[in-house]
């Protein structure tokens, strides 16, 4: 199965376990083996001034991230359960349109010290880097980094 295909099924079952995903309209925009790009429309993510609503913007680069994981986890590890731990937001400017967020694992050497926590002792924790703006039309990866994350997140197996 492809990158994008296994994201896009990810994001399917989430959507229907999560309805606050379906309700922001959460879909995948581009996805490799390194990264993940989702979007969601401004319309149901916007507050009262009309650009997006800080919640959703953490939410969306939350999820990317958390989805990013899930998804190397399968490919890696095997079967298992993400979920953030921390998490540190810089908001840099308003975002007035469509958002976009992009997660990007971190280095091959974080990875697999992640994976090595992971078969020691069950679980392991990895700090990602995610941003959130609007989209850059040249680019399915990159946005203009209206909202910096700093995350991170604890993996371990699901069985």
């Amino acid at each position: 199965m492809s990158a994008r295909a296994a994201a896009e099924s990810l994001i399917h079952r989430m959507r229907a376990e999560m309805p606050l995903l379906d309700f922001m309209g959460l879909q995948v925009q581009a996805a490799d083996e390194t990264r993940l790009s989702c979007q969601v429309p401004l319309a149901p993510n916007r507050n009262d001034k009309h650009t997006a609503f800080a919640g959703s913007l953490a939410s969306v680069s939350t999820v990317t991230g958390w989805a990013l994981l899930m998804l190397w986890a399968e490919r890696t590890v095997g079967p298992c359960l993400v979920a953030v731990v921390t998490s540190e937001l810089k908001y840099r400017r308003p975002v007035v349109s469509d958002l976009l967020a992009v997660a990007t694992l971190p280095s091959e050497e974080s990875l697999a010290d992640l994976a090595a926590q992971i078969e020691r002792r069950g679980r392991g924790r990895v700090t990602l880097q995610l941003s959130v703006g609007a989209a850059d039309a040249n680019d399915d990866f990159k946005n203009d980094e209206a909202v910096i994350q700093t995350a991170s997140y604890v993996v371990w197996r699901a069985d």
